[in-house]
């Protein structure tokens, strides 16, 4: 081989190890991405699982306030009675 023919593959070589090299270090970059949105992704469930049970608390103490006024006028009408 020539080194008119040596140079152009050496100078192949090298760019396509470059090329490499810099998609190696975007997947790089994306695997630390990866990692930002899936640690989002489990603040997103917690603060779903969070608002979910302050619902669930909420509608519990609704419930329990429809019953103390239910026993209030119940207390209201035996008074009233009396």
């Amino acid at each position: 081989m020539t080194p008119q023919q040596i140079f152009p593959l050496i100078g192949a070589t090298i760019s396509i190890g470059g090329i490499i090299f810099q998609m190696g270090k975007h997947a790089d970059k994306l695997d630390i991405l990866w990692t930002k949105v899936e640690a989002q992704g489990k603040k997103e469930e917690y603060m779903n699982s969070t608002l979910y049970e302050i619902k669930g608390d909420l509608k519990t103490l609704a419930h329990d306030v429809t019953s103390i006024k239910e026993d209030i006028c119940e207390i209201k009408d035996c008074w009233k009675r009396k």
